[in-house]
């Protein structure tokens, strides 16, 4: 009687037997098996057998990298078989779908540039053949080459099934009069150059689904290799599709220069800005708003119904000329807040309370606002009185404020030369922290105004249901017993006030302390 297919299955297999059974696995096993590897060492397996010989060029997706790495003296020769090999990847394809194509190279020279121009007219094919869906390209130049610009292909810029494009280098940004990309919704741009003002929108039209759009700026001004030296004064983004939007600038705008954001659906808008910039947002669904660098003036169309979460870190007063730009900037920034009324969460450094000091003496009440978080700038020229009036003001603003962080505390914070006490009242008055729950302080260093602006919230903190104080992981809680023993013995207002004493990074985990504190999770 014959056995089952279980038994059978089960039987040992003879010593000595030779059997291939890795190579009689199905195609679909042995790709998700490739899948794991690297492509260059994927496509080493080719050697093992017949088999294996073309197994690799049909992997979902293509991961290509070259690097230099020690002596270099043979490096175009390497680059070259780096490109031959990366071209047979892609172009022997036969059709077979590709998910993503990543491309990678460091060290790169000028003497790459046209070999690599192959490999972009390779991957410009494979995306309406192979139906790619992501496509990244990176590449780093030498620090020994001169700068160059590396053309993009009209190719990609027409994709039916795109979904995600990274680009990582200079290139010569001329964007096609056809864009259409129709399934894209993620544009990652690193190293961009504004060659016309159009140049943005124009790929943006041809972006309906757009959703996130991430762009790093390089010099607007320069001089092509084929034109006379270019002048970019205004960069337009307009998108209805648009939800998240990150600009930075790679280089100072020494001349004013005008950036305007437009899109009904954008809900978060971060700008890294350097030099004299003008923005305009007309954004009215906009939940989450980051500006910080220098900047001329912040423009808000409309008001931000939505918004839930704002970080002002901006220097609105950056190479003031005279009073009377002292002025006109202050008031700015005074309109720029203002804007910001209905925020919940709001993340705010000294430089933009150095503006409204000069302007408005009274802010906005900000009737939304329940988390503070105070980002100090150690100035000696400012003085501290001036900002102690605006926090103040900030404070007597804020009637629902229940959570206040303070990322650093300097020895001036709060004065330098006046009794702590007295200072503590004009800028933190009783009534407004009797409302606080949580205060944060997240730069602890252990010296003695901080201990003592500790002692004054715990004292007069009736609603205080944490106080959290944070150090450098250098600075170990359990190398400073003294410190801990200290901040418990301070008298609380409030019985149900926790204290969290932890280091960045970690929590404490020395027993005794465990023992001594409630620790945060």
């Amino acid at each position: 009687m014959a056995d089952p297919p279980e038994k059978k299955m089960l039987k040992r297999i003879p010593d000595g037997d030779n059997i291939d059974r890795l190579s009689a696995l199905p195609n679909c096993v042995l790709l998700r098996i490739l899948s794991r590897f690297r492509t260059k060492d994927a496509a080493a397996t080719s050697v093992l057998c017949t088999r294996w010989r073309d197994l690799f060029v049909s992997l979902p997706d293509v991961y290509l990298s070259f690097r230099v790495d020690g002596d270099a003296s043979d490096r175009d020769r390497m680059f070259s078989d780096f490109v031959d090999f990366a071209n047979r990847v892609i172009r022997q394809r036969n059709k077979a779908s590709i998910g993503k194509i990543e491309v990678d190279v460091m060290h790169f020279v000028k003497s790459y540039r046209l070999a690599f121009e192959s490999l972009l007219i390779s991957a410009a094919a494979a995306l309406s053949s192979c139906n790619v869906q992501q496509l990244h390209l990176s590449v780093r130049m030498d620090k020994t080459t001169e700068r160059f610009s590396i053309p993009i292909p009209p190719g990609i810029f027409s994709s039916k099934t795109l979904v995600s494009l990274s680009v990582t280098f200079e290139v010569d940004w001329n964007v096609p009069d056809f864009v259409w990309l129709p399934n894209l919704k993620n544009l990652y741009l690193f190293e961009f150059r504004l060659v016309d003002e159009d140049s943005i929108q124009r790929l943006l039209q041809g972006c309906p689904l757009l959703e996130q759009l991430m762009l790093f700026v390089q010099p607007f001004s320069y001089e092509s290799e084929s034109e006379e030296r270019i002048e970019v004064e205004v960069l337009h983004i307009s998108s209805p599709s648009l939800k998240s939007l990150l600009l930075c600038w790679n280089a100072k705008v020494e001349l004013e220069f005008t950036v305007v954001v437009q899109s009904e659906n954008l809900e978060s808008l971060f700008c890294s800005l350097q030099g004299q910039h003008k923005v305009t947002i007309d954004a009215p669904n906009l939940k989450s708003l980051t500006v910080e660098g220098h900047v001329l003036e912040v423009h808000i169309n409309q008001s931000l119904v939505s918004i839930d979460k704002a970080v002002v870190q901006a220097e609105f007063l950056h190479n003031v000329t005279n009073h009377s730009d002292l002025f006109l900037r202050s008031q700015r920034a005074f309109k720029f807040l203002s804007g910001l009324v209905n925020v919940k969460s709001l993340n705010m450094s000294e430089n933009i309370l150095k503006a409204l000091y000069f302007s408005q003496p009274a802010l906005p009440t900000f009737r939304n606002l329940i988390k503070l978080e105070l980002i100090p700038v150690y100035c000696y020229s400012f003085p501290r009185s001036c900002i102690l009036q605006v926090l103040s003001n900030l404070f007597e603003s804020s009637p629902k404020l229940e959570v206040l962080i303070f990322s650093e505390v300097f020895k001036n914070y709060f004065g330098e030369d006046e009794e702590f006490g007295s200072v503590f009242l004009q800028a933190l008055p009783l009534t407004f922290i009797e409302h606080l729950k949580v205060i944060e302080m997240t730069n602890f260093r252990g010296e003695e105004h901080e201990f003592k602006l500790i002692e004054y919230f715990l004292k007069n903190g009736k609603s205080l249901k944490k106080m959290a104080l944070e150090r450098e992981a250098r600075e170990d809680w359990k190398c400073v017993p003294e410190d801990c023993e200290r901040i418990l013995a301070f008298k609380k207002c409030s019985d149900d006030c926790q204290i969290v004493l932890k280091k960045k990074w970690d929590h404490i985990t020395c027993p005794k302390f465990r023992q001594l504190l409630k620790l945060s999770p």
